[in-house]
């Protein structure tokens, strides 16, 4: 083998319990197995001390440090020793070239009984290289001898780098973050990852094909941290209910009621896929719909029988520190390629929404949370081609000018005014998964044509052959005559 690593777990591995620590020690080694064999690399790896030292035929340090649970990986350079003398001639062999005319300082430090201390191991160094260099200066040093000797093997230090630290992946539970692709739920998902979860993305299409395509990408790129786990990716057309909002909501709630349709879905989604936890990117006052007293008066309205914890690691954080993390993880260009598709008032937000007035607002909305559910899709995060052809079938045209022969009429207006009037034959959209087969042809309506062509889509994206009526109500009485 031609490199050498020291890898040091997170320090939080070793203060597990007797019981606990071969299990979080199990997933590491899995982790590093996963890293390597998709780069192709031989290698081997066993425990010296504390420390793992891992032998490879490549040079994977820069991917070592992206594996969950690890403290830093140091590319070394082992030789054994009998006693200070033979430490002193291999760092004269290995670094009388590299401290040629420079100044130098010599680090060590020590595992394991010897009959020496790291201040003898440094002195001797010292001693061979010095008629070498031009002095020492443990101040501002021009070359830094770090050496750790551990057992009969000092290990020469090329270079090291910080790994994530955290816990490794799978430790903890499964989670299911609202993933839309941006700076915040990218680094919510990154940093619940880091504590041990399972994380799977659920991404909500906002109409905009461009964004979602994009969050994919991000959601493949931010997947190379979560080895050895392959990340689930969930989508629901989430503009169905953009659509009731915009046209039923009152204005000032309609961000407010978005945030609870959101949270709604991912605690369904949670509940029915067995996921322990909900994770977001909300920081507090980040925007109007994000005040405190709104985040709380959105959870308190969720449905409460088996509602999961809402986990918001951004919650202190404001948009400058988020997109700095960002940054330092290599996902800023991919990041802002998702653009902010939500913004749906029009007006002042309610920053201090009322339980009562917010709950009358909820109700507006009908049936359509539980039909976009239902179309509700689940991929392996890899399978970008599936995914990215279902966000583009979003974007179908699905309008007819008329009624074909032979369809179900759909009415998708709220359950009151359908009841007002209907054309002899239609059906409420709350009704359709249970009295429409699949193979039956469907021409969805309601009071211009905007709302049906978003269900039309829905439901096309759960196998139904489904159109939406242009115009609306009124051109469906026009073709009553």
């Amino acid at each position: 083998m031609d490199y050498y690593y020291l890898v040091k777990e997170a320090p939080e591995i070793p203060l597990k319990s007797s019981r606990t620590r071969p299990r979080f020690e199990l997933r590491l080694l899995r982790a590093i197995d996963k890293v390597l064999k998709r780069l192709g690399t031989q290698y081997k790896v066993r425990r010296v001390n504390s420390v793992l030292l891992l032998e490879a035929n490549k040079d994977v340090i820069n991917s070592l440090v992206t594996i969950f649970g690890i403290h830093s990986v140091c590319r070394v350079m082992p030789r054994e020793f009998r006693n200070l003398k033979d430490i002193a001639h291999h760092a004269e062999e290995l670094y009388r070239d590299v401290v040629k005319g420079r100044k130098f300082a010599v680090r060590v430090k020590r595992s394991g009984k010897h009959r020496f201390t790291s201040l003898d191991v440094a002195s001797v160094v010292g001693a061979a290289l010095k008629p070498y260099s031009a002095g020492v200066d443990l101040e501002n040093p021009e070359v830094t001898v770090k050496i750790e000797v551990r057992g009969g093997v000092a290990y020469f230090i090329d270079r090291c780098l910080s790994g994530p630290k955290g816990l490794p992946v799978g430790v903890e539970g499964r989670v299911v973050s609202l993933f839309s692709g941006g700076y915040d739920s990218t680094l919510a998902s990154w940093m619940i990852a880091k504590r041990g979860c399972k994380v799977d993305f659920l991404h909500l299409y906002m109409g905009s094909a461009e964004s979602s395509e994009a969050a994919v990408d991000v959601a493949v790129k931010l997947s190379d941290w979560f080895t050895p786990y392959e990340p689930r990716f969930l989508v629901i057309d989430f503009t169905p209910v953009i659509a009731e909002i915009v046209n039923r909501v009152s204005r000032d709630y309609r961000q407010v009621v978005l945030r609870w349709s959101m949270h709604y879905i991912a605690q369904k989604v949670a509940a029915e896929h067995g996921y322990d936890a909900v994770v977001t990117g909300e920081s507090i006052g980040q925007a109007s719909s994000q005040t405190l007293k709104n985040l709380e008066v959105v959870e308190r309205l969720l449905p409460g029988v088996s509602k999961r914890p809402i986990l918001r690691p951004l919650c202190g954080m404001d948009k400058e520190e988020i997109i700095s993390y960002i940054r330092e993880l290599g996902l800023y260009g991919l990041t802002s390629r998702v653009k902010e598709a939500c913004r749906i008032a029009g007006g002042a937000v309610a920053t201090r929404a009322k339980e009562g007035k917010l709950k009358e607002e909820i109700g507006k909305l009908g049936e359509v949370l539980d039909l976009v559910y239902s179309a509700l899709m689940e991929f392996k995060v890899s399978e970008t081609g599936k995914i990215k052809s279902l966000i583009k079938a979003f974007t179908e045209d699905v309008e007819v000018d008329g009624v074909l022969e032979g369809a179900v009429l759909v009415d998708v207006r709220p359950r009151d005014e359908f009841d007002r009037w209907h054309p002899k034959g239609a059906i409420h959209v709350s009704e359709v998964l249970n009295r429409v087969a699949p193979d039956r042809l469907i021409i969805t309506y309601c009071d211009k044509g905007v709302a049906s062509t978003i269900y039309a889509r829905a439901l096309r994206a759960i196998g139904f052959k489904a159109y939406s009526l242009k115009g609306g109500v009124s051109r469906l009485k026009t073709l009553e005559g």
